[in-house]
């Protein structure tokens, strides 16, 4: 089942949320709680760099391939708004 909005499903979406408050939490080395709404840049500050390596190190612990080529930064405002993005614009690795 997807969500209408999105075209997602939001158990995937759950399971890539999950896996980035963890990869972000250790890439930043931070003990802030990491939800959907949390602001990539304003409140992680989250540099392109970092991004970089996190959309690996997602690829890697979820099996997947991340189209990059389609992603525009400014979309990218939170947490949710990329796991969306990941979500419809990966397939299995």
């Amino acid at each position: 089942m997807s969500t209408p909005e999105t075209g997602t499903d939001p158990a995937v979406r759950q399971q890539v949320l999950d896996t980035m408050a963890t990869v972000l939490g250790r890439l930043l080395e931070t003990d802030q709680v990491i939800t959907a709404d949390t602001q990539v840049m304003e409140e992680l500050g989250l540099s392109s760099t970092l991004g970089l390596e996190m959309l690996l190190e997602l690829e890697e612990a979820l099996a997947i391939q991340i189209d990059v080529e389609l992603m525009d930064p400014v979309d990218m405002k939170t947490v949710g708004d990329l796991a969306t993005f990941i979500v419809g614009h990966s397939r299995p690795d």
